[in-house]
């Protein structure tokens, strides 16, 4: 069967007309990071060897989003077109995004099973990890999918857990790695730098003022998770051109009063404007805490000394 990077997306149930069974994984794949890619390359080795096509379920929005308790923020690792993009390098033929309801997190295991794997999907073959859960209340395991499957001939392949540096790769585990500044951490467990997608806009030129003008980043999504507040070294994309920086998260303590996260990145060997442009900020190395400065000479001198050091860790890390 013919691969290509151009997945197809479709947004409804409706919307899907294969006319032959599939293999078909599904979740929330929030990150994509290695332990979602090694089911996805499972599902990818089925296809093949059977010459079914692949199909890959998701939830927008994200299931947490719905049925999460009242009043608690939901953070992401990835919006549901990121998502999109990075699934578009795993060879997947089909994506297939529905609308996560509240009617949706009411059905049982077993009715979601019938609604969807097996009448509305025609699954051959199901791909899961071993904590997949499904269903009202998360109900359904992993093992309970297989057994379903067996009554159905539906074949299931549960991947087991990966494991790097000791510990489970999981969106949580990376969401935690990122609330305590340990990018590195998340690094090794997404494949990749964490990033953050951005318009730049205007800003109080305070950065200019100082000497290091910076780019202030406008977050697309609210959900997205942001790190730990601090000051990170930092890959910037714009376009096709990559940079690096330094980038600052936090409340500025120094040069204001102000009680909201701002997020603004300082690029090194960059000039020109970019107002209005969109960037990806990827997440290379945390350096240090935000600090409250007495004098705006004493940031000056910290901001100094920051960027000589990024520098010479960037050198290092070539």
């Amino acid at each position: 069967m013919h691969r290509s990077l151009a997945v197809n997306v479709i947004r409804s149930l409706e919307a899907f007309t294969s006319a032959s069974p599939v293999v078909l994984t599904l979740g929330t794949f929030d990150g994509v990071h290695r332990g979602h890619r090694r089911i996805l390359e499972h599902v990818v080795a089925i296809s093949e060897r059977s010459t079914l096509h692949s199909l890959l379920l998701t939830f927008d929005p994200h299931p947490r989003e719905v049925i999460g308790r009242k009043g608690e923020q939901t953070y992401l690792l990835t919006t549901i077109e990121e998502r999109i993009e990075l699934l578009r390098n795993e060879r997947i033929d089909t994506c297939l995004v529905l609308p996560f309801t509240r009617d949706m997190s009411m059905l049982d295991a077993r009715t979601f099973f019938q609604e969807y794997i097996v009448r509305g999907l025609r699954a051959a073959h199901v791909v899961v990890g071993m904590d997949h859960a499904f269903g009202k209340g998360r109900s359904g395991s992993a093992d309970e999918l297989r057994l379903m499957g067996d009554k159905r001939n539906i074949e299931v392949t549960i991947v087991g857990e990966l494991l790097v540096d000791g510990a489970k790769v999981s969106s949580s585990a990376i969401r935690n790695a990122l609330a305590a500044g340990d990018v590195e951490r998340a690094r090794k467990f997404l494949g990749r730098p964490y990033q953050l997608a951005a318009f730049v806009i205007r800003g109080a030129g305070l950065g200019r003022q100082l000497g290091f003008p910076t780019a202030n980043l406008d977050i697309h999504d609210r959900t997205k998770m942001l790190p730990r507040s601090g000051v990170y070294i930092v890959s910037v994309h714009i376009g096709d051109d990559e940079y690096t920086g330094l980038l600052n998260i936090g409340r500025r303590p120094t040069l204001s009063k102000q009680m909201h996260i701002s997020s603004e990145v300082h690029i090194f060997n960059f000039s020109g404007n970019l107002y209005g442009l969109h960037v990806r900020v990827g997440l290379l190395e945390r350096m240090r805490d935000e600090i409250r400065f007495d004098t705006k000479e004493q940031l000056v001198s910290q901001i100094r000394t920051d960027i000589e050091r990024a520098q010479d860790r960037l050198q290092q890390r070539i």
